[in-house]
């Protein structure tokens, strides 16, 4: 009765089109996320630092995969998600994620998930971390097990998007810890983000990882930039 309730004065619908639907995504869009997905898995560090706007002195992760490119009703959705607190949107992507065959598979082969970690201020602001939504998520259908606390961000930066390439390297710079090394050594871990613009972030995180006895470091974000 509670359910239905619950249905009746906030029915589901679809994050794309807004449709009524209890799946959160409509048949009709669901062909349409179909369409365009993409799940790049691009191994090698070469194709990485020299395609992919890294402009580092080494790239500490080894692999990245990413499933949608950065445009378009992705673009619109992960801004939606991210800015517009509609943090249910998280079931979505997670849905994505976990409904993905190759992403299932290399689920089965690595230790840890951990999402990225936002400053204290920042999450106050938003409410919510948009990339520990989905990796809790993911946790819950998956045995990969998603650690949380391990991976914190101690220093307030600037929004990466309002920053110059150069000027992203240096804002996110010594901006992340390791609270615990040995949930960290010898893993090998799935970092996680939404959003891959100049890999900035990722690199910065996993050099800190690599540098607390990480085995191998996979970066996997939703779309790329």
């Amino acid at each position: 009765m509670l359910e239905f309730v619950l249905n009746f004065l906030f029915p589901q619908v679809c994050v794309i089109c807004g449709k009524t639907d209890i799946n959160s995504l409509c048949e009709e869009c669901k062909e349409r996320i179909k369409k365009i997905e993409k799940s790049r898995h691009i191994k090698d560090k070469n194709i990485l630092k020299q395609n992919y706007k890294i402009n580092f002195e080494k790239v500490y992760f080894d692999e990245l995969i990413y499933i949608f490119e950065y445009k378009k009703i992705i673009r619109k959705l992960l801004l939606r998600y991210k800015f517009s607190s509609k943090s249910y949107i998280s079931n979505f992507w997670a849905n994505i994620i976990l409904n993905n065959k190759k992403i299932d598979e290399i689920f089965k082969i690595y230790d840890i998930i951990i999402p990225v970690p936002m400053d204290k201020q920042k999450r106050l602001e938003r409410g919510y971390n948009q990339t520990e939504l989905i990796t809790n998520i993911i946790s819950k259908y998956n045995k990969i097990l998603v650690e949380n606390k391990v991976l914190f961000k101690d220093k307030k930066t600037k929004t990466q998007s309002t920053l110059s390439l150069e000027e992203r390297y240096e804002n996110i710079k010594n901006a992340f810890k390791i609270k615990n090394i040995n949930k960290i050594k010898n893993k090998q871990i799935i970092l996680f983000d939404d959003i891959y613009t100049t890999g900035a972030t990722v690199n910065e995180i996993s050099k800190k990882l690599k540098k607390s006895g990480a085995k191998k470091v996979l970066v996997l974000v939703i779309a790329k930039d």
